[in-house]
């Protein structure tokens, strides 16, 4: 029961989340010239995977947990930057304080083909990488299965625009 209110949260969220950004990337309405609406290619240059990964913290090194939060929260643009790099669409960490206050779960959405932040050269990758050393228990992480992922056609073609226009 717990983790199906858990799943539900992270759908509402992640859906906001979406909602939001694209509110934000796409011309209103009101500002956008009459047109037909626009259907996607199909044909992604990067196919999108919605993946959601389940971690066990390192019940030692809470505070570092906290600190890599504040981090975030603290970094946002210089994050944001990473993620073209990455393929990387949408990243949200969810923690569920209730019932396992020792796991944290990760949803990506992102494209086919993007580099790992494991290989970067950035400091900023350097920098996740070693908090994540320390706050993540070796051998914890889970993929759940992606069961289907429904991603509006605004965003899709949203999306599609901006793979077609990578160099």
């Amino acid at each position: 029961m717990h983790r199906s209110i858990l799943f539900l949260v992270i759908g509402i969220f992640a859906g906001g989340i979406i909602s939001h950004w694209a509110g934000r990337m796409i011309p209103s309405a009101a500002a956008a010239p009459k047109r037909p609406e626009a259907k996607s290619t199909g044909t992604l240059k990067y196919p999108l995977h919605s993946t959601l990964y389940r971690f066990t913290l390192n019940k030692s090194n809470m505070d570092v947990y906290q600190q890599w939060v504040r981090w975030h929260h603290e970094a946002y643009q210089p994050m944001i930057a990473t993620l073209e790099r990455e393929k990387m669409y949408f990243e949200s960490v969810f923690r569920d304080t209730a019932n396992e206050p020792g796991v944290i779960y990760w949803l990506a959405i992102d494209g086919e083909g993007g580099a790992n932040s494991t290989s970067s050269t950035s400091e900023i990758d350097k920098k996740h990488v070693e908090y994540m050393k320390q706050i993540l228990v070796k051998g914890s992480r889970v993929t759940l299965k992606t069961e289907f992922t429904l991603i509006p056609s605004f965003i899709d073609e949203c999306i599609d625009r901006h793979q077609q226009t990578e160099k």
